[in-house]
């Protein structure tokens, strides 16, 4: 393949890290105005953390789908960006309609659905182009680049909480709604950008590299994700807030929270050229287990000191677990099958988040007690940490 020069891939990986910004910013602006939209629909409240879950099981259905029809495109020397500026510009739509349509339970629920289904066409596809852009090699570390627009959208959740307090709720979601569609014209330029691909031969499918990425060893992968992506989400989203209360004022909150994000974001930034020169899996293999200590450095954490530090390091080292997994995924199989592997890799983590919705949801979290639940990641990544430790 030919390969844009490295100035090119590093301007394509800015462009879809706005994309991956201004899609992760609509959600939280979604997450932040769902409670006020289902009162005005007189739906109750209670109902509101299995909408979100639902919300989750669409994503992952829809991130799958959109992996295997960015194959069969890529198959078919196609190109993707056209439709997936369509499909963006849907979700815009819904999500613009969706305060006006509060007010009927039945047409609110089906734009959501619309809405979440349709936004996967800015998940998993934008690293499908990069891999395509540079050569599977460097996806890592343009994929790094990009995952920063939810890193600094992540950190950015708290303050919008409180900014947007008492705000009407049309305004956001339009905003949200032109930016969103607005920034996937950036997937048409970057794939005109592209070299023209060529059609892969036989051979390169029956090749050793693909022959190797059984669906055993892919299943494998995908659970190892899930679990990573589990602790990760009990941390962050469950336990670093009762962390942070348990060492300083409440009222901090929004200002201790987004460390974990700052040092994820810091972590991104050197990781790619880490995978390229060590490979995906041996920097899982150092990630999982220093992550762990990480993590249990936070639920052990006597200062708010100790756990700021705590919480950048399990930052950093969760930005390089998930950089070396979409690496692998991207390795794995037949070269052809890089869209489906990103798209089942997205899907897992869509499937963590509903488990961890669930958890909290359902009163598991509350069943298994403070301890427990500290102690949560760091078994889960501690038990990927030995599984991949013994993987070649």
């Amino acid at each position: 393949m030919t390969t844009a020069s490295p100035l090119g891939d590093t301007r394509a990986a800015w462009l879809l890290a706005g994309v991956e910004f201004f899609f992760a910013l609509s959600w939280v602006v979604y997450v932040i105005f769902l409670p006020e939209l289902l009162a005005r629909g007189g739906i109750d409240k209670r109902y509101l953390p299995w909408i979100i879950a639902a919300d989750q099981l669409i994503f992952a259905l829809a991130d799958w789908w959109m992996g295997v029809a960015v194959d069969r495109a890529r198959a078919a020397l196609r190109r993707i960006g056209p439709m997936l500026v369509l499909l963006s510009a849907v979700s815009a739509l819904a999500m613009l309609l969706m305060p006006w349509l509060a007010a009927t339970p039945v047409l609110f629920l089906l734009a959501i659905s619309v809405w979440v289904a349709t936004s996967s066409a800015l998940r998993a596809p934008p690293y499908v182009l990069l891999s395509r852009y540079a050569g599977r090699a460097t996806l890592p570390r343009l994929a790094g680049i990009q995952l920063l627009g939810l890193a600094v959208a992540s950190a950015l959740a708290p303050y919008l909480a409180i900014v947007l307090k008492g705000v009407d709720p049309a305004l956001p979601f339009l905003l949200s709604a032109l930016s969103v569609a607005a920034s996937a014209l950036a997937l048409v330029y970057v794939e005109r950008r592209l070299p023209a691909a060529a059609p892969m031969s036989s051979a390169a499918a029956d090749s050793p590299a693909a022959a190797s990425g059984s669906k055993a060893s892919w299943a494998l992968l995908l659970l190892l994700a899930l679990l990573l992506a589990l602790g990760q989400q009990v941390h962050s989203l469950i336990n670093s807030a009762a962390h942070f209360k348990r060492l300083a004022d409440p009222a901090l909150l929004p200002w201790l929270m987004p460390v974990f994000w700052i040092g994820f974001s810091f972590g991104l930034l050197g990781v790619g050229r880490l995978v390229r020169a060590r490979g995906p899996l041996q920097v899982l293999q150092v990630a999982c287990p220093l992550g762990a200590l990480a993590l249990a450095g936070a639920a052990l954490s006597v200062s708010l000191a100790a756990l700021l530090l705590s919480q950048f390091i399990a930052g950093i080292f969760w930005a390089s677990i998930l950089c070396a997994s979409i690496g692998l995924a991207a390795e794995s199989g037949n070269p052809l099958h890089t869209g489906r592997h990103t798209g089942a890799l997205m899907a897992t983590l869509a499937v963590a988040a509903f488990s961890r919705i669930g958890l909290a949801a359902s009163g598991g979290a509350a069943a298994l007690g403070a301890q427990l639940l500290d102690w949560l990641p760091v078994a889960l990544w501690c038990v990927v940490a030995v599984i991949v430790r013994r993987m070649r």
